[in-house]
This record gives structure tokens, sequence and C-alpha cells, in this order.
């Protein structure tokens, strides 16, 4: 471990440094070394803050253990902080300690280097991956691409990762619940963000899409869903806004009835669009199936350590009957703070009840605004005191993973804020006012002198006027202002306290801050550090809480007093950017967390808008002025009402539901899904190759196989599709379409065994595939065949044959077999040309000294080659060689010359120079193709129907083909076609055109050249037949008698 790796040396450290922790002892105290120099970015480089909090007094809590000495307190915090930064140093992570304002602390700055969050990255790419969090592929570009683009939050997020997971997760399990002196976890904030974010929103009515992709950026996806959610209840608000002034209006004194159920409506309509809204933005910023993703918390340690079924790692476990245990035990726990609350909330209550509506004693003028206060000061005290049980409560329930952390402990405050909020008001409205009056002979029995009146519903909108304007107005000083205030008073109680803190011997660690900040800047950032260390932790429970309990005001009790969702709706427009200010200026810097939507808070409005089903029934019958409330019947009709509101909302949930599926298309969901088919499609590509040559590498063993044996054989000898498919065979072949070709000729091949024809198509076509073996071992299987058989096919297998032993260089053995194909048919046009090619081959191959062949250093079949051959439309070169790369390669196509280079992976280059060319060709239309195993070049002839005699020659003049090659009818039997052109025996012009057709189809090779050179160079107007004559010199164009010859531009 070096110097930069780690702030402590075990052998070597000076007693006096940091000795002011512990006055006035000196001894034993570790001495910092020097890290490297952090990067000059924005907080100096330092990405968290440590605080290292301890206590500097002897005390002993436990009787029954010996009290600490002042030294063995050093050693225990010296031990402490050694091992923190151990671990810091072991995940890679540099760090700085610095003296905290207050004298029992520390600051541990903590930067990361690249390489970490790097390794972090990768590490979540992949088990996004697994999980269907992103749908993006995982390839090294991609990554690197992607984590350039890396955000302010998302380094951060990593960072915090790095320094929290537990240890088998690669962390450094560093925790505020696990680390008896680590106090918190700080990042710090970035000003400038939070200065333009303030200034920006200033002057906005509205945030966009884009404000709230920046607060993702640079806080987390957890704080912008907190902003999107806010910014979205806003705007619906609008609609109940408009709907609530209208029947504010119109129904002074009496609830509108379809008023309450349009809120119902409202309510399950907005929910369902933030449903919708939530998978959006979670595509958007990459989070989807997040949840799935349960991390386990680094307080969670198990009482045992077992193997994971699925990953095979080894896990902390607790026993199942544990955890149940726990649960269920914790349950009366939960009641008891909620009857304990209650009491508080129905006490305050009952106070304001009886000082406002009944007593009318003396000091009644004072006592009017005791409930009121209390309810301010007591509410909040009891609520917090509630809270912190909770708290306990979800910590000794032992849960494994932050997400269920996080659901139970959102349960049980939610339980709190339910009281809290809505506790009162069910009391004034299903208690008080229909049984309000029968207190009245209590007070006159105790001699309580009161001013008391009937009360109907008009009592139960004040209280929840109050709940709405006074209650919103002082959360809002509570938040905004008091923070402000006190950030005024701070300072100048700070300076009092160092000017005290000078009078002392012992100087104050404020003091030594500045010696080590000797320059100006470094002392700025230094007091910037303090001052956010001194900041509140931003608790974002409050402010969900806040704005789900005002949902709950508007959807439950909007038919009370309809402008509830109007002064709601001004609220949040200041709540919206009040939260702003107070994540930017008044609380530390939140730590970036993920999330794909605002959790547990989702299904506590779903709870909430139940619960207005209950309650706007419940009130529209109690309090119609037809209504006799203190009916013995009105309980029955009253829970009818209920149970009728309950079957009508779930009734327009269902339909509400299913519209928005049916009516409104979900763009995100497409879009998914059409990411995920790309993906398996590259990843199935990557495991199982292209599916076409899995295909075809089983055509051998077609499903026609099994017909090619016994009686199967001789009934489907003669099956109808069989032409059809010989049709279709060489239309594929023709159309180079290979893979289709050797399927079908496959089919024909299981179905007829003995057909040598078949057998020799299937080779020619394994030959442009480039597989030779399985070429050969057809072509051997057709002589097999053909041992009787027509002379024409056995010329065919013999020069099939030949060629592919040429191609596999064994040239002996394919002379041969090009040999005996000229003995069968010395016609074959092809035939001269490969006996030329062969025996070139052979003299070249005459030496016995053997060159050195190149050493193939990376298991690549890196020899090239090229062969060629041609229809009547093109000439096509094939050069072979694997795995070219197509900026590798060089190839330049003129009129009458190729120029051909490509780079092989030993380094070496190999050419072709062609030049002139045979024939001229078309630029323009040739084309060539970079395949995985070949480069194929495609000449477009000039003059169609010219056969080539060879690719370079000065004087070659090919032959015309007599018949296309190339058409589709490949099945019609052209030699029945002559056959009956000869029977119809023609006469005229005509008789003279089948006779030099017939001089042409049985002259010799010199004598069709003569005929062919003769008549294309004289414009058909000479027709020679003697290659002495004609072979040395250009035949001239002789128009007949009483015409001249004109030429054309």
């Amino acid at each position: 471990m070096t110097d930069k790796q780690t702030f402590f040396s075990t052998t070597n450290h000076d007693p006096k440094e940091f000795s002011h922790l512990f006055p006035p002892a000196p001894e034993n105290v570790v001495t910092p070394t020097v890290t490297e120099q952090l990067a000059l970015n924005k907080n100096a480089g330092v990405d968290y803050v440590i605080q290292f909090k301890f206590s500097t007094k002897v005390v002993s809590k436990d009787k029954n253990k010996p009290t600490l000495t002042r030294q063995d307190l050093e050693q225990k915090v010296i031990e402490s902080i050694s091992d923190i930064t151990t671990r810091l140093a072991s995940v890679g992570l540099r760090y700085q300690i610095r003296p905290g304002k207050e004298p029992n602390s520390l600051l541990l700055f903590v930067s990361s280097p690249i390489q970490p969050i790097k390794k972090a990255y990768r590490q979540e790419r992949v088990r996004d991956f697994l999980l269907g969090v992103r749908v993006d592929d995982i390839e090294e570009a991609s990554d690197i691409q992607t984590f350039q683009g890396l955000t302010e939050s998302e380094r951060l997020r990593l960072v915090y990762e790095i320094i929290t997971n537990p240890k088998e997760e690669g962390g450094a399990g560093i925790s505020t619940e696990t680390d008896e002196y680590v106090e918190a976890i700080i990042p710090l904030h970035n000003d400038e963000f939070n200065n333009n974010w303030l200034k920006s929103w200033s002057t906005k009515w509205l945030i966009q899409d884009n404000d709230l992709l920046l607060i993702r950026d640079h806080f987390g996806e957890k704080i912008a869903y907190y902003f999107a959610f806010l910014q979205n209840y806003f705007l619906w608000l609008s609609a109940p806004s408009f709907m609530g002034i209208f029947v504010y209006l119109t129904h002074t004194n009496t609830l509108a009835l379809w008023y309450s159920f349009a809120m119902i409506f409202w309510a399950v309509v907005f929910i369902e669009i933030w449903k919708r809204k939530e998978k959006e933005l979670s595509i958007q910023w990459g989070v989807r199936n997040y949840s799935k993703n349960e991390k386990r918390r680094t307080e969670f340690k198990g009482d045992m350590w077992i193997k994971d079924q699925v990953t095979g790692e080894d896990k902390p476990e607790v026993s199942a009957y544990k955890l149940l245990g726990r649960r269920l035990a914790s349950i009366p726990g939960v009641a008891a703070g909620a009857v304990f609350l209650s009491v508080i909330v129905g006490f305050v209550f009952a106070l304001q009840l009886f000082l406002h509506e009944y007593y009318n004693g003396p000091f009644h003028q004072f006592l009017h605004y005791t409930p009121t206060v209390g309810y301010v000061l007591l509410i909040p005290t009891m609520t917090a005191i509630y809270s912190k049980w909770m708290k306990t409560l979800n910590d000794w329930e032992m849960h494994k993973t932050s997400a269920s952390y996080e659901y139970h402990y959102t349960q049980k405050i939610f339980i709190a804020n339910f009281l809290v909020g809505y506790l009162s008001l069910f009391i004034t409205a299903w208690i008080y006012i229909p049984f309000g009056d029968h207190v009245l002979p209590y007070l006159v029995q105790y001699n309580i002198s009161h001013d008391h009146k009937t009360v109907d519903f008009q009592r139960l909108r004040s209280q929840l006027v109050y709940f709405i304007v006074t209650g919103q107005l002082v959360g809002f000083l509570t938040e905004m202002v008091v923070p402000y205030v006190l950030n005024l008073i701070k300072p100048k109680a700070q300076r009092i306290t160092e000017r005290i803190m000078k009078k002392e011997e012992t100087p104050s660690a404020t003091d030594l801050a500045k010696k080590e900040a000797e320059d100006e800047e470094e002392q700025k950032f230094m007091t910037k550090v303090y001052n956010e260390v001194a900041l509140q932790e931003y608790n974002i429970y409050l402010d969900y809480a806040e704005m789900v309990t005002q949902f709950g005001y508007v959807s439950m009790f909007s038919t009370v007093w309809p402008l509830t969702a109007l002064f709601c709706m001004i609220n949040n427009w200041v709540e919206l950017r009040g939260d702003a200010v107070k994540v930017c200026k008044y609380t530390r810097r939140p730590i970036p967390t993920r999330a794909e939507s605002i959790g547990p808070w989702l299904g506590n409005m779903e709870t909430l808008i139940w619960f207005s089903s209950i309650t706007m029934s419940s009130f529209a019958y109690l309090f119609h002025p037809t209504t006799n409330i203190h009916s013995v019947y009105t309980p029955i009709f009253t829970l009818l009402a209920i149970l009728l509101s309950e079957h009508i909302y779930v009734a327009i949930r269902i339909g509400v539901q299913q519209g928005i599926r049916v009516l409104l298309p979900n763009w995100s969901e497409w879009k998914v899904q059409r990411e995920e088919y790309k993906l398996k499609k590259v990843w199935l590509e990557r495991m199982v190759g292209n599916h076409q040559a899995f295909i075809s590498s089983g055509a051998h063993s077609h499903d026609a196989s099994d017909l090619s044996e016994g009686l199967s054989s001789k009934i489907w000898s003669n099956h109808l599709d069989q032409p059809n498919e010989e049709l279709q065979a060489n239309d594929a072949f023709f159309d180079d379409d290979y893979d289709e070709a050797l399927s079908l000729f496959t089919q024909l091949v299981a179905l007829e065994p003995e057909n040598a024809e078949f057998m020799l198509k299937r080779c020619s076509v394994y030959q442009k595939v480039n597989k030779l073996d399985l070429a050969l071992k057809d072509a051997e299987n057709a002589l097999g065949l053909l041992k009787q058989g027509s002379r024409s096919l056995l010329a065919r297998a013999h020069l099939q044959t030949g060629i592919i032993l040429h191609r596999l260089d064994k040239y002996k053995e394919a002379q041969e077999h090009l040999e005996q194909s000229r003995e069968f048919n010395a016609t074959e046009k092809t035939l001269v040309t490969w006996l030329r090619k062969n025996a070139d081959k052979l003299k070249t191959s005459e030496p016995n000294i053997q060159q050195p062949q190149p050493t193939n250093t990376n298991g690549l079949n890196t020899t090239a080659r090229h062969e060629w051959f041609q229809n009547e439309n093109f000439v096509t070169i094939e050069v072979f060689v694997k795995k070219i790369k197509p900026e590798d390669a060089t190839i330049d196509i003129f009129e009458r010359s190729l120029s051909f280079a490509v780079k092989l992976p030993t380094g070496s280059t190999y050419s072709i120079e062609l030049d002139p060319l045979a024939h001229k060709i078309i630029p323009n239309e040739s084309t060539y193709k970079i395949l995985s195993t070949k480069i194929e070049i495609k000449l477009k002839k000039e003059m169609p129907g010219i056969m080539w005699g060879a690719l370079e020659s000065e004087n070659d003049l090919g032959t015309m083909t007599t018949a296309s090659s190339n058409t589709k009818n490949k099945s019609k039997d052209w030699n029945k076609v002559v056959q009956e052109v000869e029977d119809e025996k023609p006469e005229g012009e005509a008789a003279v055109n089948a006779l030099f057709q017939q001089i042409y189809r049985d002259a010799d090779p010199d004598t069709k050249r003569a005929m062919m050179k003769s008549f294309i160079e004289s414009n058909g107007t000479c027709l020679s037949t003697n290659w002495t004559e004609v072979g040395s010199k250009k035949v001239e164009t002789k128009p007949p008698e009483g015409t001249t010859l004109k030429k054309f531009a």
C-alpha cells in the first residue's frame, strides 16, 4: 500500500498531530500523510465528505464495564479512523483528513479516480442488462461512449455505492448505521448549477421536461421523480379548480352530488395517467425495472451465511421464522404509536371544540387561541417522536434490501400523516356534527357557561379551510422562512462563540483549519464545507407526505369546500419553487438515488381515493338538506350510500384503466419492445451465428431424406412437385441465392438419389459457397452413378471433378479428369481454358524446392487465391480470403483494366493486375462484394453473349453463346427445340440462316472463332470460316452494293 493509498502509517506517526482533539493528551495520535493532489474541478475534486464525530468525554454508560481512560478512548477513535481509511484505500478511493469545525469531529474528503468508477459502472451495466433495466447492448464500444457521457448524479451515485456497498460486493462497507463514529456521508453542492437552476425557475410559470432532465442529471432519479410528480399534480389540479369555482358560486349552502363523483373520476384518471407518465420517464431515464435490483443493505448482517441458489455466491441470511416474528411483533408497536398519536390529536381537537364552541367563561378571548398554538407546537413534536419510534421499529425488523426498508417505513409514516391530517375532520363529520348537541346536558350539569349553537357542515368546512389555508401557510413558513432567519442569525452566533473560544488556551478547530488553509481559495472552500456539513439532511419523505396528504384533502373533502383544489394549486406553484430553494440552500445535497417511480406513495394515494368514495357519499347524504341527521335510520342509509359509492368507484376505475389502455397508445412500451427485439437478434447472431447458415448446414439431412429408401422411394419418386422444385432450384442458383438453391437441390437428391444430374447441380452450388470437400464428394458420387450414363453428363462430371481438384491444388488428378472430359465432349466451351490453366499450374509445381510458406501467427487461414467464371452478361472473379475488412481492400475497375489489392492478416499484400482485359466492360454497372470468406467481383460485359477465353489478353476474340444461360426457363430442352427447327424445313432467308446455324454448330473451335470475329468486326457484312485469314487482322466492313457506310456518334 503506497503513501497515496493510505493516510495512516502504523509505525511512524507524529504524536502532536490532531492533539487538540483530546487536550491535553498528546500521545499516540496518528499522523496523516500527503495524498495526491485532486483535480481542479468543481468542489476541488471532492466527491464526498465523511463526517467523523466522537466524544472526548470519558464516560461509561454500562456500570458493569470498566470506565475507559482518555488514552483508551483516543486509541479506539484512532483505530476506527484507521479502519475506515484502510477500507477506502482497499477499493481504490483517495482521501484526505481535515479537522471539523467542532472540536470533536473530523472530516474525511473522499475522491475517486476514474478506474474504480469504470469498474462499478461496468458491473452496473451488466446487472442492468440481466434485470432488463436497459435495452441497449453492452458492447465495449457502446460502454465507452455511454461512460463518456456520465452525468454528475451517476458519478456521485457510483462513488457512494463504492463507499457503502458491503465488502462482499466490492465496496468499502462504510455506513452511518454500522460504523460507530461515522455521523454522515455528504456530497457537496454544485453552487453554479444551483444558482442557474433557481434563476431559471424564478422566471418560468411552467416547468418543462428538459428542466426535469437537468434535475435528474444533477440530483438523481429519486429527486427528479418528486419534482415531476409535483409538476404533473399541479397541472392536473386545474380541472377541479375550475369546477370548484363553479360549484362554489352555485351551491353556497349545499353539497353537489355530481361534483363528488366528478372528483372521484378526476382522482382515478390522474393516478392512472401518472402511472403511464412514470413508465415513460423510467424508459427515458434508463431506470425501467430498476426495482428488481434488490441490493442488500449494508446494515443487514444476518445470523448466518448461505449460498445463493442462482448465483452461487455467499450471502448473509436470517431465519424466515425470525423475520416473520419480528414483523408480527412490530405490529403492536405501530398500533401503540398510532394510538398515542390519535390520543394527542383527539385531545387537541377536543380542547379546540370546547374552547371555541362551548366555553364562554373567564379569559375566553385568550384561551380561544390555545388550541391553535398547541396544534402548531405539540402536533409536530409528537409526530417527530412517532417517526423516531417507527424508524427504531423498522431497523429492528431486519430488512434485507433498501426497497423493503423504504416500503415499510413509508407505510408507517403514512399512518402518522393520515391521523394528523384527517382524524380531526373525521371526528367533526361523523361524531361532533351528528352528536354534538348531546354534550349540552353535561355542561349544564357541571355549571359550565357556554354559548353553543347547532352546527352543520359549515363547521366542517371552516375546519377544512384552516387545514388548507392556515396549515399550508404555517408549513411554508416552517420550511422556508425559519431556515432563512436561522441562516441570518447563525453567523453572528458563531462569531460570538469564536470570541469566547479564543479566550481559552486550547486553539479551536477553526484556527487550525485556517493555519492549514493558508491561501484564501482553500479557506473559502473549507468554509463552504463547514456550512454544508452544518445543514440538515434533506428528507424527501416529508415532502411526499405533505403532497399526498394534500391530495387526500382534494380527493376526500373537496365536496365540503369546492375551493380546496384552487388553493392547493396556488400552494403547489409556490411549493415547487420553494422545494427547489430548500434543496439547494437549506439542506445538504441529496445523495443521488435511482428510482423508477414515486414508490409506495402511489399506493397510498390509491388508498385515499378509495377513502374518498366513503367520505364523498357519506357527506353527500348526511349533509343533504332533506336528511334528518338525528334519525335512527340515518346510519343505515349512510352505509348504503357508502356501499353504492364504492361500487361506482370500482366501476370507474376499471373503465378508466381499460379506456386509457385502448385509447392512449403507450409509445414507451412499443419503444422498449422494439429495442428488446433488436437486442435479441444481435445476441442470437452472436450465440448461434447467422440463422441462414444454420439452416443450410443441415441441408444434407433434409426432411425428405426419409423418402429415399424402400417403398417410400417408389411412391414419391415421381411426385407432382418435382418439376417445380427443379425449376425453383435453377432460378435460385442463377439469382445467386445459393442457400435456397442448396436446400432445393438437396431435396431433389433425397427424393432421387440415383439422379446424377441433381448431384452435379448441387456440386455446382457447393463450389459457389466454397464447400469444396462436399462438392468433390457429389462429383465423385455422380461419376459412380454415370458409369453407364450419357457421354454429355460424364463430360460434365469429369469437368466438375477436375475444376474442384484444381481449386484444391491437386493439379495432376485434375489434369486426368479434364482430359477424360475432353474425350467425352471436346466441344465444351470452358474446357480449353481449364486445361490451359491447369497445365500452367503443373509447370510451376514441378520443381522439388519448396518455397517457404508464411507463418500463420493468429490461427487464421491467410492464403489467398482467385478463380473466375462467366455467363453471357457478367465475368465473375472470386478471391478466396477470409475475414477481410472493407478498408483493407482496394479495387479499381476501368473499361479495359482491373486493379485489385488486399492486405492479408499476415501483413502481406495479395494483388491482381489485369491490363488489358480480354474485352471491354462497363465500369458503372460492375460491382464487388466483400464477404466473410471471399471477395466477389462482377464485371459487366460491354458485349453480352461473348464468352471470354481468358481474363487478360490483347487478341482474345471470345465465343458467341447460342442461347442465354441466364434465362429463367432453365428446364426447357434446347436440343428438342433445335430438332423441331430442323424438322420445319425453313425456306428463303430462314433457310439460309438455318444453314449458317448448322455450319456453326458442327464446326470446330477455330471455325467458330473465325465466323464470330468476321461477323462482329464487319458489322454483319462479312462471314468467314477461315481463322488463318481473319485471325491476324481486323475484318473491314463491306456494305452491299448501292449503300454507303455511315458512322453514328
